[in-house]
């Protein structure tokens, strides 16, 4: 990594530059606002790391108008994403080729993961809390903190608005589906309340009536393998989905630069894992397990303290105190009809930690910024109920400086650095009898020494009095390695290090008043380090060996030719190139390289009447690749795909708006992930009432 301590001293020399802060979009519903605090740096109304890197929205009005009912569906037309879906029925959020722990995930810049495989399931996640969703791309903004190697993904929640409120939705779907929403605002001088709860049932969902179902196997080991079908068609095997979940936010607003806010949420989700259509497979024998599953128990919820306090014109202190928890119980079944129980799996894990911001206005030219991220991690798991729980305990911190200079109108140059560590202080494993599975003795694990890593950023923006904006950047980024890859029973690794990219973004930008916007990007990933168990060594345990090259363009925009009416649409291109030593293919898992996603809105005159279409191809992308290893390894590949999606609004009077929604309204068969056919045409019939 010679090329990122170059730049860590470049930066030092040219003086540390800028951290992001969002333009603030405003939404139409007047019922909320952007909850400010839920961003890591505000600078007014223009966002540094905005400025310099590739960068994404999606406002609520957005989420509203596509039907979005989870944070997957409300990022699926983003450029530069790609979501699957596949085995555990979970979204893979992959931004420009990078797998989803590999993108730093926020809920109000506090980290949304589990601390085994370093991700949640975001369909926990419903929309009715987001006030807008920022996706930063290549470069984010030091002052994140750890693990952004692919970019940030920030979920920005509501806050209530100057004046009480009341929002409510009932809709019902496909095998009587319904989901349910009801939130309640209001301000009362400097204090200020928001809640939300939110209810969904679906019994499941409708294959598209193109699939033809296909002989596949369940293999047993031991026990070998039987051929079956898994999968008939009609309503999707086990894909039931029940989700119950409370989000609050209380807050006393002193002054512009004096605030403090209190926010909590609970999520309680149960669902199914709709089978592959090609293979699943059980292992019996005592601690057991099996594809062949359901998630009964996913529970999330945190608390949250966020404050914002001024120590004069020029000092201001942002801070935020959290404690989050999850748990979770995996149920395998030893058959396809889901009635014999054979294990239950359990994780039960917390968070605990702080980050502290600050911002120093020295001149009207030049602004400093220092953040400091520190959180304690608490994993425990059990392969099955007869053991008892194995722990583990890790710290997570990271320090940053970084400063915005503009040293002439139009000009920005932002650059920082950050020291971000990683330090297991506690691991165990539970032993159990080779033959009978039976409890032997809980054992402490050897440990590995602290990871640790700098993380320079640069960046240039320059803004034309027309407004067309030109930016460069260059970041180096890390991931520090997972527990599962350093602990996992057949291919754990302690001696892992960070994996590593340098990620470079050029772009330019140029609105045309409100009627059109064009942009234009390229970026390229150079990844370097990339933890992987697929190379040509016997014991297939994850090493720091693979070497990927991803890089591409995003270009795109709207147009409004007449009033009532817009037109969007972006591209993205991709390419990605696997260079690891040994490797007998250079192509790369999980990175299609063509995504189109186009959208229509259309306001009938008089009627108000809101029409919206929008629609997204998809091009091939592999699942499974030949390995050193394994060589004659079959290629596994989706198909290439287009769905488009359909939904109408009408208001009735002031307060109600009637609405119908159905995707994939051509009833296309594709699957995101080889084995996993996605939705068929399914639809929503609803009522949201504003008061």
């Amino acid at each position: 990594m010679q090329w990122c301590k170059r730049l860590f001293w470049g930066v030092m020399l040219l003086s540390l530059a800028a951290a992001p802060a969002w333009a603030e979009t405003a939404a139409t519903d007047p019922g909320f606002q952007v909850f400010k605090l839920g961003t890591i740096v505000v600078t007014g109304q223009e966002a540094a790391s905005g400025q310099v890197a590739i960068s994404s929205d999606v406002t609520a009005d957005q989420i509203k108008q596509s039907h979005a009912l989870t944070v997957p569906e409300a990022l699926r037309f983003v450029p530069g994403l790609n979501i699957t879906t596949g085995r555990k029925n979970e979204p893979e959020i992959r931004l420009h080729g990078f797998d989803q722990h590999e993108t730093l995930i926020l809920i109000d810049g506090i980290p949304y993961y589990e601390t085994n495989y370093g991700k949640l399931n975001l369909n926990q996640l419903p929309t009715g809390m987001i006030s807008r969703i920022d996706v930063i791309k290549g470069a984010p903004s030091v002052l994140y903190g750890p693990n952004a190697m692919a970019g940030v993904i920030n979920i920005i929640t509501k806050q209530q608005a100057d004046h009480p409120t009341f929002a409510a939705t009932a809709e019902l779907g496909n095998y009587g589906n319904y989901h349910v929403s009801a939130s309640h605002g209001n301000s009362l001088g400097k204090f200020n309340y928001w809640f939300q709860v939110n209810r969904r049932d679906m019994q499941g969902w409708r294959m598209s009536s193109d699939f033809t179902p296909r002989e596949g196997e369940i293999v047993r080991r031991p026990g070998g393998a039987t051929t079956t079908v898994l999968e008939d068609g009609g309503q999707r095997n086990n894909s039931d989905f029940t989700q119950t979940s409370l989000w609050g936010k209380v807050g006393v607003e002193l002054g512009p630069r004096s605030k403090y806010y209190l926010s909590t949420y609970y999520i309680d989700s149960k669902w199914g894992f709709p089978p592959s259509t090609l293979e699943e497979r059980v292992f019996p024998r005592r601690p057991a397990f099996s594809g062949l599953a359901r998630m009964e128990t996913y529970q999330d919820w945190g608390v949250d303290l966020s404050g914002e306090q001024s120590l004069g014109p020029a000092l201001t202190i942002r801070g935020k105190l959290f404690y989050h928890g999850h748990n979770d119980d995996y149920v395998s079944y030893g058959d396809q009809d889901y009635t014999r129980q054979i294990a239950t799996s359990s994780f039960n894990d917390y968070f605990m930690g702080l980050s502290l911001l600050a911002d120093w206005k020295v001149d009207s030219q030049f602004t400093l910024r220092g953040a400091f991220h520190y959180r304690g991690d608490s994993h425990q798991e059990k392969a099955d109920a007869y053991l008892p729980y194995a722990e583990s305990f890790s710290y997570t911190g990271s320090g940053a400086l970084e400063a915005q200079w503009r040293p002439f109108k139009g000009f920005t140059v932002v650059a920082g650095v950050s020291y971000d560590w990683f330090r297991i202080t506690k691991s165990q494993t539970n032993v159990t009898d080779r033959d009978t599975g039976d409890y032997i003795r809980t054992e402490d694990l050897d440990l590995p020494g602290v990871k640790h890593s700098f993380n320079p950023m640069i960046g240039l923006s320059y803004r034309l009095a027309d407004a067309t904006r030109f930016f460069a950047s260059v970041a180096c980024k890390t991931r520090f390695p997972t527990l599962q890859q350093m602990y996992s029973s057949r291919s754990g690794n302690i001696e892992l290090e960070p994996q590593h990219s340098i990620n470079y973004s050029l772009g330019v930008s140029r609105p045309f008043g409100d009627i059109a916007l064009a942009q234009f990007s390229l970026f390229y990933h150079d990844v370097s380090d990339r933890i992987s168990r697929d190379g040509h060594f016997d014991d297939a345990m994850y090493r720091n060996y693979a070497s990927i090259k991803l890089y591409g363009l995003e270009v795109g925009g709207y147009l409004t030719p007449v009033t009532g009416l817009r037109l969007g649409l972006n591209y993205t291109y991709l390419h990605a190139r696997d260079e690891s030593p040994g490797s007998p293919t250079d192509n790369v898992i999980g990175a299609p390289e063509h995504k189109l996603d186009l959208r229509i809105d259309y306001t009938i005159p008089k009627l108000g009447t809101r029409l919206h279409l929008q629609g997204m191809y998809m091009a091939q992308q592999y699942d499974q690749l030949p390995t050193a290893a394994r060589p004659n390894q079959e290629t596994l590949m989706t198909g290439s795909y287009f769905v488009a999606n359909f939904k109408i609004t009408q208001p009735l009077w002031d307060h109600f708006e009637l609405f119908a929604y159905v995707n994939n309204i051509f009833d296309r068969q594709y699957e995101s992930e080889t084995g996993f056919p996605g939705m068929g045409r399914n639809f929503w019939i609803g009522v949201d009432a504003r008061f």
